[in-house]
């Protein structure tokens, strides 16, 4: 422990972020970045909170500038990434939707998601449009592939943030330019 950290002492069960060489047997990492490991989560579940939330956090807060009020679509809301964003966008006020297997959609809603709608289908377009009398979503989170991300621009308002944490067949940034302009679209690993 470092003489200017205060808020932890030598052996207490810790989570780090942003800690380079973390593999390793031994890693230095600034006090700030160190919180003590929440109760009741075991060591695996607790070394997945930095990147799941560090990631939401990146895309919707850093990249998108999510705002209060704002529409945003965060898709296969049920996995990690998914529920930390969903509950940063709740923090932020904003109404969300989110798209899930089935199976999720109960705790989904319970964690403050306004319309939960199917991974699975394109049918989120058409659901996307009633709940918002045709105007979309002000922010997209996407890691989905293949049509739904056409089908998902189609969604974003004009001048919306399409945040893309998806690896495979994401569009480039030449892509949206040609075929939405207007929108600004972050790409990030």
């Amino acid at each position: 422990k470092g003489q200017k950290v205060n808020h932890l002492a030598v052996g207490d069960r810790v989570v780090a972020a942003m800690a380079p060489g973390s593999l390793a047997s031994f890693v230095t990492v600034p006090g700030a970045h160190v919180i003590p490991k929440p109760r009741g989560i075991g060591f695996k579940a607790a070394a997945t909170i930095t990147t799941t939330f560090l990631t939401a956090f990146h895309g919707l807060v850093n990249l998108a500038c999510l705002q209060p009020g704002e529409r945003v679509l965060i898709h296969a809301a049920g996995g990690g990434v998914g529920m930390a964003a969903l509950q940063l966008a709740k923090e932020k006020g904003c109404v969300i939707f989110a798209t899930a297997s089935r199976s999720k959609w109960d705790l989904l809603k319970a964690m403050g998601a306004n319309h939960v709608m199917d991974s699975r289908s394109l049918d989120f377009v058409g659901e996307i449009r009633d709940h918002t009398q045709g105007q979309g979503v002000d922010v997209i989170l996407n890691s989905l592939t293949g049509e739904f991300i056409d089908h998902s621009f189609s969604v974003l308002t004009e001048g919306g943030r399409f945040v893309e944490i998806g690896k495979i067949g994401v569009w480039n940034p030449k892509d949206v330019a040609a075929r939405r302009p207007d929108a600004a679209y972050y790409l990030f690993d």
